[in-house]
């Protein structure tokens, strides 16, 4: 491996520190230059925008005034077509921006009044009547009746929204439209309701606008921006086929009203519903653009303002340019001048690790260097010689330590065996009898541990218990030793829990300096009747079947040794699983430090009826080693089911 020399390093430290708070420097100014740019162009989207917005929001305006003042009009006079094209005519005359007016009818209206044929618009006054006044020039108006079964404006959906509207409710506002039933063009419409005398919904009157007077207010708005800020970044050479500006206008499904057709609108229309009024960076198809958007009030349109990255950042990337420049000729000249003062100063450190090499391949007694002047390098050497000494004495010290610990691990690993061995382990542990079947695991967290279990058939009763020793290591496991022996030697002599577990508790208590305690489940089952008498002392309710068996609250062993323990009783029947855990088994945690808990231990039960203990309790772990995956097991796990068969 080639070596890396010090001075060298030095330098580049040097260097990168120099040039890190440069770039702090640097980056502030160049990082408040791009924010003056970005505010400069929320400036010009808001410009755009609001002088748009405000054309449009006028235009929409005057057609929502001419469509509610007007209605009324049309409504006087719906007793004949005649009226109806003579009414329209005349709010055309008044209101010359617009487009055109129309009034679509309810299938069959004029038939079914009987009204006389005649005028324009009679003869096809049957299932479809839509009278359409619309300007042919700029001063002449034209009607028409455009309803036919090929213009059935009754499948519009404009028509059904506009009909489904109140007397006072706003209007219908359509999508941006191609009409070529008249005059061919762009159009949207604005549609009211129309009510007869009596109150009853009989069509539809609207209003059409134009897209040209929308075409009119971009170009009017593009040619002002392009004149106050494209002129510097249009003239560089970096404008060739970019294009820096754009304005769109889209309507509620993402379709182009109006605007440049220079931006792909399939990529604003995927983007349509993440847009903002905000400034915001989005790269469409690898053109980087920053968006500025507003929804225009209450029609459902998008406006649209587009700027190209250059366009934001034109002064803020020259001035940028500029500055490193500079900083990468200091960096240069600083590498330069550091490098050959550093190599000077550093040259004493090689004679030390030299000889430190030396020290580090076993060889304490080498020699160190010395040196002239009393500083730093002086210091290191001085340190190197006592390092010297102390791991000559650490050498003795590690070799005691670690035949100590040999022998520790030795005996903790002696007495990981001989707690083991004092609980049963060999299963079927009644291969004898075939009225019970029986099994049992314990999992220590540590070499030793404190939980306890024990069984065994005396005068056909089953004799059983569980425990917990409260702490973990070597004091939990000589509790757990004594409480295990209490148990066969008192059980020995009664067959009630309660006095099994008041002896224990007295035995516990006698001497008991640390403290510690014991939670105890215990029980006798006439394997006969299926009678089972139990005493908890402060351990886990076992689950009977899926259901947890009552136990009274009483204390722990070894707590205090005047405590009266209550019996209780119930009735077991054949094939029913008694399941008894620590809370080893509740208490297991995941990565996220969230518990097994009970109502896993209550799932994994139920799904298993009818299987053996031994499976059981076989799942059971499985379940809690795929739920603490790669934790570390925190307690010690112990578990124990049996059922009584039915012979």
């Amino acid at each position: 491996m080639k070596k890396e020399k010090l001075s060298r390093r030095i330098t580049w430290r040097v260097i990168g520190i120099v040039s890190f708070f440069n770039l702090l420097i640097i980056g502030a100014i160049v990082g408040f230059v791009f924010e003056i740019s970005l505010e400069t162009s929320n400036t010009r989207a808001q410009y755009v925008t609001d002088g748009i917005v405000g054309n449009i929001e006028t235009m929409l305006h005057v057609a929502k005034t001419v469509t509610f003042n007007n209605r009324a009009e049309v409504e006087a006079n719906l007793d004949s077509p005649e009226h109806v094209f003579d009414a329209m005519e005349h709010i055309l005359q008044i209101n010359k921006r617009l487009a055109g007016c129309f009034v679509a009818f309810e299938p069959y209206y004029f038939s079914s009044q009987k009204s006389k044929a005649g005028g324009q618009g009679a003869k096809d006054d049957g299932r479809w009547f839509e009278a359409y006044a619309y300007y042919a020039d700029s001063t002449h108006i034209e009607r028409q009746q455009i309803g036919s079964a090929q213009h059935d404006y009754f499948n519009g959906p404009w028509y059904h929204q506009a009909l489904a509207l109140g007397r006072y409710d706003n209007g219908y506002l359509s999508d941006m439209y191609y009409d070529d039933t008249v005059n061919s063009g762009m159009f949207c419409s604005y549609a009211v309701p129309v009510f007869d005398p009596q109150g009853n919904k009989v069509g539809v009157y609207g209003v059409d606008l134009s897209l040209e007077w929308i075409d009119k207010a971009i170009g009017e708005t593009m040619g002002s921006v392009k004149k106050e800020f494209l002129g510097n970044v249009e003239g560089s050479s970096y404008s060739a086929d970019k294009i820096y500006f754009s304005i769109l206008i889209l309507d509620s499904k993402g379709n182009k009203i109006a605007g440049s057709d220079s931006i792909d609108v399939n990529i604003l229309k995927e983007e349509q519903e993440k847009l903002n009024d905000e400034l915001e960076m989005k790269d469409l198809k690898g053109t980087p653009y920053y968006i500025h958007s507003k929804q225009l009030g209450q029609t459902g349109w998008t406006l649209v303002v587009l700027q190209h990255r250059e366009l934001v950042f034109w002064w803020g990337i020259l001035f940028a340019a500029a500055i490193m420049i500079f900083m990468g000729l200091g960096c240069l000249a600083i590498f330069f001048f550091t490098s050959r003062s550093i190599r000077r100063a550093t040259k004493p450190l090689r004679f030390l690790s030299e000889s430190a090499q030396e020290v580090a391949t076993g060889n304490f007694d080498t020699p160190l260097p010395t040196f002239k002047h009393n500083d730093e390098v002086a210091q290191m050497r001085d340190s190197f010689d006592t390092m010297q000494q102390s791991l000559k004495q650490y050498v003795e010290e590690l070799k005691e330590s670690t035949a100590a610990k040999a022998s520790m691990m030795s005996e903790l690993n002696v007495a990981h065996n001989i707690q083991m061995s004092m609980i049963p382990k060999t299963f079927p542990a009644f291969p004898d009898r075939n009225d019970i079947e029986l099994y049992a695991s314990l999992t220590p967290a540590k070499a030793v541990g404190g939980d306890l279990y024990d069984f065994f058939v005396r005068d056909e009763k089953l004799y059983f218990c569980i425990g917990d020793v409260s702490g973990k290591g070597v004091p939990a496991s000589l509790v757990m030793a004594v409480s295990r022996t209490l148990f066969r030697n008192i059980s020995a002599h009664t067959d009630k829990p309660s006095h099994i577990v008041e002896t224990m508790n007295m035995n516990i208590c006698e001497g008991n300096d640390n403290c510690m305690f014991v939670t105890l489940f215990v029980g006798v089952l006439d394997l006969q009747t299926g009678q089972l008498h139990y005493c908890n002392a402060g351990h886990d309710a076992p689950y009977l079947q899926d259901v947890l068996l009552p136990c009274d609250s009483n204390l722990p062993i070894g707590v205090t040794p005047d405590i009266k323990y209550s019996e209780q009783e119930t009735t077991i029947a054949p094939d029913m699983i008694l399941f008894l855990y620590t809370d080893g088994l509740t208490e297991a945690e995941n990565g996220d430090r969230e518990l097994f808990g009970g109502q896993r231990i209550s799932d994994v039960i139920t799904a298993n009826k009818g299987t053996s203990p031994q499976k059981l309790i076989e799942t059971m772990t499985d379940a809690v080693h795929q739920f603490v995956g790669d934790t570390e097991q925190s307690d010690d796990l112990t578990m124990l089911a049996f059922r009584t068969m039915d012979i």
